[in-house]
């Protein structure tokens, strides 16, 4: 079994630590507003009448 110095785990620790760091800050940039284009198709998409979309079983059998 190979020996671990708590060097090597205290290394591993800052380095997840850093990596989780990074993660964060990407999560956090990542919460930018909506382009206004991408708004009013959402709200488009929205008042569109439920039976305009088509059903599982037809996506499947046009793809599958």
């Amino acid at each position: 079994m190979t020996s671990v110095t708590l060097e090597q785990v205290n290394d591993n620790i800052l380095s997840l630590k850093q990596e989780v760091d990074e993660i964060k800050e990407f999560l956090e940039e990542s919460n930018f507003e909506l382009a206004d284009n991408v708004k009013v198709q959402i709200e488009e998409s929205r008042k569109r009448p439920v039976s305009e979309f088509k059903t599982q079983k037809e996506i499947e059998k046009k793809f599958l």
